[in-house]
C-alpha cells in the first residue's frame, strides 16, 4: 500500500472518528475551518495544581470524580455539546472527569487529560503545535456550568477540588486554553492565580497559513 494511500486511509479514520465524538454539523465546521478559513486568537496558562484543602461541595450541591453513574446522567448536556462527549473521552481516553452535583442532577464539570487536543479534539490541532505537556503536567480540557447555576462560583470551586485531586496523583501544574473573546473565563483564570504564559494567533485562507506565537500578552 503506497502512502499517499495510507495518508487518505487515515484521514478518511480520523475524521469518522470525529464525527463519533462531534456529530456530522461539528465535523463539517471543523472541516471548513481546517481547510478554508479559520482565525483564531487564544492564551495557553499555567496553573499550580498543590495548595491548601479544597472544600468537597458548596451548600447543597457535592462535587467528586465521575462514578459510572455520573456517566450515565450525563445525557441532559448533550444540548450544550458535552454529556456523549465526556462520556467518550473518560472511557475511549482515560480522561478524569469532575462533577458537581445537586442531588441527582449534574450541574457542573470540569475535564482533564494527559494528551494535549489534536485537530480530532478541537478541529485545529493548534494547541499540540505549540505546547508541550510535561510528565508531571496535565491539561484542563474542559469547563462547563448549567447557565441557571453560573455566578455561583460551582465551576471555580470544582476545579480548586479538581486541582488538589490531581495534585494526590503526583502530577503538578495544570496547562489550559482560553480564547480572547471569553471574557468570563478570562476572569475566572484571573481569580484562579493561574498565568498566562503564550498568547497564540492563528489565521488560515485556503492555502494560506499564519502561526504567531508570543511571551507577552497584548493589552
Amino acid at each position: 500500500m503506497g502512502t499517499g494511500v495510507r495518508r487518505w486511509l487515515a484521514r478518511l479514520q480520523n475524521g469518522w472518528r470525529c464525527v463519533r465524538r462531534h456529530g456530522v454539523r461539528a465535523t463539517a465546521r471543523s472541516l471548513f475551518q481546517h481547510y478554508v478559513y479559520r482565525s483564531h486568537r487564544f492564551v495557553v496558562t499555567r496553573a499550580m495544581l498543590a495548595g491548601p484543602p479544597a472544600a468537597s461541595g458548596v451548600g447543597e450541591i457535592v462535587f467528586r470524580l465521575a462514578t459510572p453513574s455520573d456517566l450515565e446522567r450525563l445525557d441532559e448536556l448533550d444540548r450544550y455539546g458535552r454529556g456523549s462527549r465526556h462520556r467518550f473521552y473518560v472511557e475511549e481516553d482515560g480522561d478524569w472527569l469532575f462533577v458537581a452535583c445537586h442531588g441527582e442532577r449534574i450541574v457542573a464539570t470540569r475535564r482533564y487529560s494527559r494528551t494535549l487536543p489534536g485537530p480530532s479534539k478541537d478541529g485545529h490541532g493548534l494547541t499540540s503545535r505549540v505546547v508541550r505537556l510535561e510528565p508531571d503536567q496535565v491539561w484542563a480540557a474542559d469547563t462547563f456550568c448549567l447557565p441557571e447555576y453560573r455566578g455561583h462560583r460551582v465551576a471555580f470551586l470544582l476545579g480548586v477540588f479538581a486541582r488538589r485531586y490531581l495534585a494526590s496523583l503526583g502530577y503538578r501544574q495544570n496547562l489550559s486554553s482560553i480564547a480572547v473573546d471569553n471574557t468570563s473565563s478570562l476572569r475566572m483564570q484571573s481569580r484562579s492565580g493561574s498565568e498566562r504564559i503564550l498568547y497564540v494567533s492563528y489565521l488560515r485562507i485556503l492555502f494560506y497559513e499564519r502561526l504567531r506565537v508570543a511571551r507577552e500578552m497584548p493589552v
